[in-house]
């Protein structure tokens, strides 16, 4: 990782050592974990999905709330669900079903290193696994509890068989057939079309991959991916068919609207990998044809074009374009210019450490009430929120802080500064987030604070022996906390109409006419998260209306 320099102090050496790249992802991963609540939207739908699991034994199909759930394929939420099983002893179902989170995100790097390395070389992997961790749409959904982690896990061991198939057409196969299956067990055929049509093309455009040892390759893949796939859609039954049917009208024709909305978003998520990739194509744009750049390239192709076809407008629909563009600039990092690279490492080191302040200036504000004016600004927006000073996160804290000096002074002077700088920062600002601001950021997005006090209102107002509840405009991560927190699971009057249910739990704003429900219901109960304009009315029904 280092060596001593003249001076005295170590040096990091670039391109950085796997030690060191390994210990970055460790450091990236595990901050936001542990330690908190289930966070709408996706944390409290990714764990009440788990929790169904785990409490009720619906594993076959995802289940919300006592609902099935075919947004999703049940692959990572079993996985999820086997690890907060694991350490049971040790952690909550959130925290343990988070774990799972950081192994995706893991996986994925190590197999976007290892597809890297196959189509460039030593060096260049790393770098695309840098290029990577630095991208900021990463960085928060790398920590949550849903199956997009999953999806990009089995892509990056797809792309990884692609790029290792023409030579070890055996190992490659298995690769790719496990990512594809991975990758459709997660989000559906979404997450396999991207990587076949790659398959295809390659084989249609280029001799590397236009050989008998590829076609044995894709054989072997298609065969890990359709058995297992039928043999979970046949146990599945009708929610199968269901699901199956669901996933195909995911997609429509792009449109206008669709392509601006990603490419705002793309313009800051996908940063550092499009500029450097873009660049790399620019160089090279003689050479495109080489298996090197012609591979990530038609992947980053395809991979756009089936996020430009879902129907759905998303920003995490973004994040498997990620991967292709960390292939193709992992090995642009060596062709940049060194004006480039050194104005994107001073961009990085300036704008992180401003981050990195910003973080610890408002923590110091909570603590201490000065400055008074961020102090303020901090209650408003929690109020009622009393920071309490812990040392384990402050030393965590203080830790990386310095991690990030050293390597802003001791890091040699390189090319792969440039994205080294993101990808330490990145790592820097949400572990500074992830310590200092953890309860804080908990108190204002958990759940629990209206999950229990409703709990105890309908323990009071049901009648003896009947909990049968329902409920309007609720929305998914609401009926997943209520679960997981309280027990509570409702009849959707959106989806059960005729259900007579004693109780009415309603979703609405502070200006919303209890008369719409009158005179069949009587209000007993309301409450709020700290900040939200959003209310949670329990109702009773009155004496004049039917019992179920």
């Amino acid at each position: 990782m280092s060596e001593p320099s003249p001076g005295g102090l170590p040096t990091i050496k670039l391109p950085p050592s796997t030690l060191f790249v390994s210990l970055l992802a460790l450091a990236y991963a595990l901050p936001g974990i542990f330690g908190h609540a289930p966070w709408k939207p996706e944390d409290a739908i990714g764990v009440g999905i788990v929790n169904q699991m785990l409490e009720h034994g619906r594993w076959l199909i995802p289940h919300l709330a006592g609902e099935p759930y075919l947004e999703d394929g049940p692959l990572y939420y079993w996985v999820a669900a086997l690890f907060a099983k694991l350490f049971s002893f040790v952690l909550d179902i959130d925290d343990g079903a988070r774990l799972a989170s950081a192994a995706a995100v893991l996986a994925t790097w190590f197999f976007l290193r290892d597809a890297a390395r196959e189509i460039h070389g030593r060096s260049q992997a790393d770098g695309a696994m840098l290029v990577l961790l630095g991208c900021l749409g990463l960085l928060v959904h790398a920590h949550e509890t849903f199956a997009e982690l999953g999806l990009l896990s089995g892509l990056a061991l797809a792309w990884h068989g692609i790029a290792l198939a023409p030579r070890k057409a055996r190992k490659g196969g298995m690769a790719l057939g496990a990512g594809l299956l991975i990758a459709f067990l997660c989000k559906g055929y979404a997450g396999i079309v991207a990587p076949l049509l790659t398959a295809a093309a390659l084989a249609a455009l280029t001799p590397h991959w236009r050989t008998r040892a590829f076609a044995v390759s894709l054989g072997i893949a298609l065969v890990i991916l359709i058995v297992p796939s039928a043999l979970w859609l046949l146990a599945a039954g009708t929610h199968g068919a269901d699901w199956l049917a669901l996933q195909a009208r995911g997609f429509s024709f792009p449109t206008m609207a669709a392509s601006a909305y990603y490419l705002k978003v793309l313009s800051w998520s996908a940063w550092p990998a499009w500029p450097v990739a873009m660049w790399l194509v620019w160089e090279r744009r003689r050479l495109l044809a080489t298996p090197g750049i012609l591979m990530p390239l038609l992947a980053t192709a395809f991979t756009l074009g089936v996020l430009l076809a879902l129907r759905e407008t998303r920003e995490v629909h973004t994040l498997p374009l990620l991967l292709p563009l960390a292939l193709l600039a992992g090995a642009g990092i060596e062709r940049m210019r060194r004006g480039a690279a050194n104005s994107l490492a001073w961009f990085g080191a300036m704008c992180f450490s401003f981050f990195a302040a910003l973080v610890w200036l408002g923590w110091f504000a909570m603590l201490t009430g000065t400055p008074a004016t961020i102090a303020r600004n901090f209650q408003k927006l929690e109020p009622g929120h009393v920071p309490v000073f812990e040392w384990v996160p402050f030393l965590l804290a203080l830790f990386l802080t310095l991690a990030w000096i050293f390597v802003l002074v001791r890091s040699q002077r390189s090319l792969y500064r440039s994205v080294l700088y993101w990808a330490c920062g990145a790592t820097l600002v949400w572990g500074l987030v992830m310590t200092l601001w953890l309860s804080w950021i908990d108190y204002g997005k958990s759940y629990q604070a209206v999950a229990l006090p409703l709990a105890a209102a309908v323990r009071q107002h049901a009648p003896p022996g009947n909990y049968c509840i329902q409920s309007s405009d609720l929305g998914e991560s609401q009926r997943a906390a209520l679960d997981y927190h309280a027990g509570i699971m409702t009849l959707r009057m959106e989806l059960e109409k005729s259900a007579r249910c004693q109780m009415l739990l309603v979703q609405a704003h502070p200006d919303d006419d209890d008369r719409r429900f009158s005179p069949q219901w009587r209000r007993v109960w309301e409450g709020s998260r700290p900040r939200d304009r959003e209310r949670y009315r329990l109702y009773l029904r009155t004496a004049s209306g039917k019992s179920r």
